[in-house]
């Protein structure tokens, strides 16, 4: 045997053995898949707009997609309304987003309320789904995403977050991925110190420009815990997506669907134009690198997306310094309760909390020391509030679920889905009252077969393919008219939307969010929300796509042939 063949029979034998993707396949009992002839790899931005994107390819913030986009295609497309990660994906995994009319709401039949940040009410919707649709990832591998959307292996899936014994031990597993690679170690520690240094800077410059400009803003440590909580998903937790995603891909996995979550988080707490949102937008595009070039070395097609855009905000209660729910109240008489939390700031506080828990039993002794203290001080402020109850035998109240810049409101004193006539009959000029604040860009309803749209200045009635304006043609300035009304149509008859759905104010260039951290918005329709992309290698038309379950064919087509296509879908690739 030569020098070259001793040489290339070692390289062999290390990578069958030795390396790290082999250790890992070995602790995580996991076999190499036939190679499949056509795969992808799906990466979800979560919150970059179209728009924002080609603006971006201007700047140093995204390198890698800025040169990608010289050789592939990126076409926008309208998510639909709601412009909503679970609504989105359900659709593109599903081809169906039929129960999912925002991020929360609630089933008043059954008395439910449904938060699809919240593992066990993802899990409920997603079944809801699955039980009647086939998932693009059936036989692959869901990571960092809502639904699992059929996958043999979802690894930071919410919907199987908490799911059982075999799935801790998966993400305890998957921990290995950082600690097996020293350089990917160095990266998770680096990351975090400079996120916590934007934080804090960010913080700094929000105080001297907020003062002196008289602008609304967050104060620094808005919530105690958002900085180590956004050090640790936009460091640790990207880092175990990426590291996971290049493992699957090694093992020949034939569909992955990837989300990064922190752009999205970051833009809600600071504007989607902030240096923090801008500078973790660089982080991703590095790692993004490192994916495509494992998908193009293993022949995966390599997608990259968005789930929707967001819009400059200002939340209700910056602005006209009252609640939202305080101003229904008023207006109604009738006692108001928001069901995002019994106090918004604990509900979030209880989501981080659990999700930190949950890591921080899984993972070794040097990564727990960074979050012991912040997990026991925020256990002493969760033990100091009463979980909310709902008291449903109170026949006069209005319960409201927010989502972001949208709103679901529900009358309790009825199980059944009120129309506006019921509601003008028990609460007389209620609805007008409730439109004709400043903040409130409109209201959608439903009395009998048809679909009202409400606004202080204007009506618009849908009744089938007969539509009627009167006053103010107020849609313009939300988007194409004729677009929206299809797609308000569509949302206004979704599973458990509210009895009134609020759209908040849109002036064409900033939002009124209902949540009162929010300055940065998605959910409802307005400007860059529905302002989604698609980056491919193919050429795709999307022009005429309204809702996201659109994309369902596109996908579906790499399944086998045995399994039929919809009949109402199209694919979308170009001869």
């Amino acid at each position: 045997m030569d020098g070259k063949n001793v040489q290339g029979f070692y390289q062999k034998l290390y990578h069958k053995k030795l390396s790290r993707a082999a250790l890992l396949k070995k602790r995580l009992k996991l076999q190499d898949l036939p190679s499949s002839h056509k795969k992808f790899i799906i990466i979800q931005v979560d919150g970059l707009s179209y728009s924002l994107l080609q603006d971006l390819r201007k700047t140093r913030y995204i390198p890698f997609l800025k040169k990608l986009l010289t050789h592939y295609h990126v076409n926008r497309y309208d998510p639909g309304y709601p412009s909503t990660t679970p609504f989105v994906q359900a659709g593109i995994m599903y081809n169906d987003n039929f129960n999912i009319p925002g991020f929360r709401f609630l089933d008043k039949k059954t008395q439910k309320q449904y938060t699809m940040g919240v593992a066990e009410n993802a899990r409920a919707i997603e079944q809801e789904i699955s039980s009647k649709n086939y998932g693009i990832l059936t036989g692959g591998t869901s990571i960092g995403n809502i639904f699992c959307g059929g996958a043999e292996r979802s690894i930071l899936t919410v919907a199987h977050l908490y799911k059982t014994e075999s799935g801790q031990k998966k993400v305890r597993d998957i921990l290995a991925l950082i600690l097996l690679n020293p350089l990917a170690t160095l990266k998770v520690f680096y990351s975090s110190i400079l996120e916590f240094c934007i934080e804090l800077y960010e913080s700094f410059l929000e105080i001297v420009t907020g003062l002196v400009r008289g602008k609304h803003f967050n104060w620094p440590f808005f919530f105690p815990y958002f900085p180590f909580f956004r050090t640790f998903v936009n460091a640790t937790v990207r880092e175990i997506s990426t590291e996971a995603a290049l493992l699957e891909m090694q093992r020949n996995v034939p569909y992955i669907y990837l989300t990064y979550g922190g752009y999205d988080w970051i833009s809600h707490y600071r504007g989607p134009e902030s240096l923090s949102a801008f500078t973790l937008l660089r982080g991703i595009d590095a790692d993004v690198k490192k994916l495509y070039k494992i998908a193009k070395k293993n022949n995966y097609d390599f997608y990259v997306l968005s789930d929707h855009g967001q819009v400059p905000a200002i939340p209700f209660d910056r602005l006209y310094y009252e609640s939202f729910e305080s101003y229904v109240s008023k207006i109604s008489n009738l006692q108001t309760k928001t069901l995002h939390s019994y106090d918004e700031r604990n509900s979030r506080m209880k989501y981080v909390y659990y999700k930190l828990h949950y890591y921080y039993e899984h993972i070794s002794f040097p990564l727990r020391i960074g979050v012991h203290t912040l997990l026991k001080f925020m256990g002493r402020q969760l033990r100091k509030e009463k979980d909310p109850r709902i008291d449903w035998k109170n026949r006069k109240q209005i319960l409201m679920l927010y989502s972001s810049s949208l709103a679901q409101m529900y009358f309790t004193d009825s199980t059944h889905r009120c129309e506006l006539a019921e509601i003008e009959k028990k609460y007389p000029g209620f609805v007008e009252r409730l439109v004709s604040h400043p903040g409130v860009g409109f209201v959608i309803g439903k009395q009998g077969n048809s679909i009202e749209i409400i606004h202080a200045k204007g009506r618009v009635i849908i009744s089938g393919k007969d539509i009627k304006f009167s006053g103010e043609r107020f849609l313009q300035i939300y988007g194409d008219e004729k677009k929206l009304i299809k797609q308000i149509t569509y949302f206004a008859q979704l599973k458990y939307s509210g009895d009134l759905i609020l759209n908040g104010a849109f002036d064409g260039k900033r939002i009124i969010a209902f949540e009162h951290f929010h300055f940065g918005s998605h959910d409802s329709i307005g400007g860059r929300q529905s302002d989604a992309f698609l980056i491919s290698r193919d050429k795709v038309s999307l022009d005429h796509v309204i809702n996201a379950k659109e994309l369902y064919g596109l996908f579906f087509a790499y399944h086998e042939a045995k399994k039929r296509v919809p009949s109402d879908e199209k694919l979308y690739k170009s001869k």
